[in-house]
C-alpha cells in the first residue's frame, strides 16, 4: 500500500501518465523498426577506435583511482590511523567526490578543458576515487576486525599487523571492488562521451544529431557487446581470485 501511494503521488507530481506511455508504444516501436533497424555496418574503423577509447578510458581511470583510493583508505580507517580528524577529513572528501555524479564532473571539465577523452578519464577518476575510497575503508575495517585484536594482544606492532594480516585478508575484497569499478566505468564512459568526453558515446551522439539512426544502432550494439564481454571477463577473473 505504501508503494502504491508513493507511485500515485510521484506520478501526480511529475505529471507522468502511465496510460499515455502505453498508448505511445506503437509510435516507439515504429520508430525503432523503421529508423534503427537494420543497423548500418559501415565505418568500422571509426567504430572500433571509439570502442577502444571507451575501454581504455574505463581501465585507465580505474587504475589511477585505485592507487589514490588505496592511499586515502589507510588514512580514512580508524583501525590504522587513530585520528578522528584525519579519518573525518578523508571520509568527508571521499563522500563529496562520490555524491556528485560523474556526469556533473564531465560537464564542468568539458567547460574548462573542451571535449576529449582526457576529460572523460578525469571525470571518472574523480568520482571513482570517492567510491573506491569508501569501499576500501569498509574492506579494511572488516579485515581489521578479524585479525587485528588477536595479533595486537600477542604483542605485534601495527606495521606487521597491517602488511601481514590486514592487507592479505582485504586483498580479495579490493580486487572485487576494482573489477566492479571497471564495469561501472565502462557504462559511465559511454554516457560521458555523449556530453563531449570522447569514446563511443561521442560517436553515438554525433550519429543521433545527424539523424543517422542506423549507424547509431550499430554503435549501441557495439556498446552492448563490449559491456557483456567485459562482464564475462571480470566474472571469470573474480572467480579465479576469490575462490
Amino acid at each position: 500500500m505504501v508503494l502504491v501511494i508513493l507511485f500515485i503521488v510521484s506520478t501526480g507530481f511529475t505529471r507522468f501518465n502511465p496510460l499515455a506511455a502505453i498508448i505511445a508504444q506503437g509510435e516507439f516501436w515504429n520508430f525503432i523498426l523503421t529508423d534503427f533497424i537494420p543497423p548500418y555496418m559501415g565505418k568500422w574503423n571509426a567504430l572500433l577506435q571509439a570502442v577502444l577509447q571507451t575501454l581504455c578510458m574505463a581501465v585507465s581511470a580505474t587504475g589511477i583511482a585505485t592507487v589514490l583510493s588505496f592511499l586515502l583508505s589507510f588514512l580514512g580507517t580508524k583501525t590504522i590511523v587513530r585520528s578522528s580528524l584525519v579519518n573525518g577529513l578523508v571520509r568527508g572528501f571521499a563522500s563529496i567526490l562520490r555524491n556528485i555524479p560523474d556526469l556533473v564532473w564531465a560537464f564542468i571539465l568539458v567547460a574548462a578543458f573542451g571535449i576529449g577523452t582526457v576529460v572523460g578519464v578525469m571525470a571518472l577518476i574523480i568520482s571513482n576515487t570517492g567510491q573506491l575510497t569508501r569501499f576500501f575503508i569498509e574492506t579494511l575495517d572488516e579485515a581489521a576486525e578479524e585479525n587485528m585484536e588477536g595479533l595486537l594482544a600477542a604483542g605485534a606492532s601495527m606495521p606487521p599487523v597491517v602488511f601481514q594480516a590486514i592487507l592479505p585478508t582485504a586483498l580479495p575484497g579490493f580486487v572485487a571492488w576494482i573489477l566492479y569499478s571497471v564495469e561501472l566505468n565502462l557504462r559511465s564512459s559511454t554516457i560521458l562521451g555523449m556530453v563531449g568526453a570522447g569514446g563511443i558515446g561521442l560517436l553515438l551522439m554525433g550519429y543521433i544529431k545527424q539523424y543517422n539512426y542506423a549507424a547509431a544502432s550499430t554503435a549501441i550494439l557495439a556498446v552492448a557487446i563490449l559491456i557483456v564481454a567485459v562482464n564475462i571477463l571480470t566474472e571469470y577473473i573474480r572467480k579465479i581470485i576469490l575462490r
